[in-house]
């Protein structure tokens, strides 16, 4: 038995004011997650960090996103959004200088874990607090516009630590951005937010344990494909065409573009039309095709276009499970609680694909992680096509 308290602000913020505060959040929670990746490879060294240890810094960032998510999201439901949102910012600010003055290994693991841990924190409670304040017909669009934010921050970061890194120096890199980080988690206190508080929040709503399966299975397919994409599609364009690190840039930058075009749009359209098993299943089936497209393609343009083709498929798939993930604990007002679940699906394909990638790279050619990824894709869209005609999802 749950029990639920509305606490109100004497003047709530607008629906609008709390989609830019949440995409401001996450935005740049993202930013600064792409700080590092021009200037760690080059400095790192000067700790006496080589290759192995750098991959397990980054990788800590995951791993702390998959423990506290859940924790951070079912916090946020008992004492409210607001906190969280401003303890988030305010560890990120922390962990931000703390790279900045690191001069031991030990220095940046500790970064990195502060890091991942305010993530939870920002991620569970700012989308629970979007879905808290928006009205169900209009929540896809919006979850799609705050995704788009991780597009634009993932661009945007390591033009931003290239640049700072060039004229100011490395410590200057993380210092800067840190201050403005902690000022905006500070202004988050200036926004009157209304929210739910209940004493208990269910983490497995009962009757809906199939319909959280089918959302865990789309997930963890979409985010398992960006954790193959992120570490070997540059490996693969460096082997095949040769392809610069700006090369490979542009590469991505497309991947990105696509996302932040496609989200906002799938989220309008699940809105207005339904069509879930249309944009789930479909999308996934897609999104294999074009994984394969991309490393058949004989030339790096035609790569661009089917990574172009590859970010729209996935968006599609992935943005209508959030509000879906909304309605199943909407009559439990855990909504804390359902976006500390899609953070942990999420991080276990993010944390899942990368490790994978290893293991099959290892025994057959580089080729055959793609194919065996679009072929889960492919077969998640199909077993999702025929799971939403049972479930009745619009």
């Amino acid at each position: 038995m749950t029990t639920r308290v509305l606490h109100r602000d004497r003047i709530a913020a607008s629906p609008d004011a709390i989609l830019v505060l949440v995409v401001l959040v996450i935005f740049m929670d993202m930013m600064i997650y792409g700080l590092l990746i021009p200037v760690f490879p080059g400095y790192a060294p000067r700790l006496g960090v080589d290759e192995s240890i750098i991959g397990v810094v980054f990788g800590v960032y995951a791993v702390m996103l998959l423990l506290f998510s859940i924790p951070m999201g079912l916090l946020s439901d008992r004492v409210g959004r607001r906190p969280l949102i401003v303890a988030g910012m305010l560890l990120l600010a922390l962990a931000t200088a703390l790279f900045g003055l690191s001069t031991t290994v030990v220095h940046l693991f500790v970064a990195r874990t502060v890091q991942g841990v305010s993530a939870a924190a920002t991620w569970s409670a700012g989308l629970a607090l979007l879905a808290d304040t928006c009205e169900p017909s209009r929540l896809g669009e919006r979850m799609g516009v705050t995704l788009s934010a991780v597009g634009f921050g993932t661009v945007l970061g390591p033009v931003v630590g290239g640049l700072l890194f060039e004229y100011l120096g490395y410590t200057a890199t993380f210092l800067i951005p840190a201050v403005l980080v902690a000022s905006v988690g500070l202004a988050v206190l200036a926004v009157p937010v209304r929210t739910c508080r209940q004493g208990r929040s269910e983490m497995l709503p009962r009757g809906n344990l199939l319909p959280l399966a089918a959302c865990a299975a789309v997930v963890v397919a979409v985010s398992g494909t960006y954790g193959v994409v992120d570490p070997y599609l540059p490996v693969y364009l460096h082997t095949a065409f040769s392809a610069s690190p700006a090369m490979i840039g542009v590469v991505f930058a497309v991947l990105a573009a696509a996302a932040i075009l496609a989200q906002p749009a799938a989220g309008r359209f699940y809105d207005r039309h339904g069509g879930s098993r249309h944009l789930i299943g479909a999308g996934l089936l897609l999104s294999g095709v074009a994984l394969v497209a991309a490393i058949e393609a004989p030339a790096l343009p035609l790569v661009a276009a089917a990574v172009f083709a590859l970010g729209i498929a996935l968006s599609c798939a992935l943005v209508p499970v959030m509000p879906i993930m909304a309605g199943i604990y909407r009559d439990q007002g855990s909504q804390g609680a359902a976006y500390g679940i899609y953070n942990t699906f999420f991080s276990v394909g993010l944390s899942a694909g990368p490790f994978a990638g290893a293991v099959i790279a290892g025994r057959w050619p580089l080729s055959a992680v793609f194919l065996l990824q679009a072929t889960a894709l492919a077969v998640t869209g199909v077993l999702g096509w025929l799971a939403i005609g049972r479930l009745h999802w619009r």
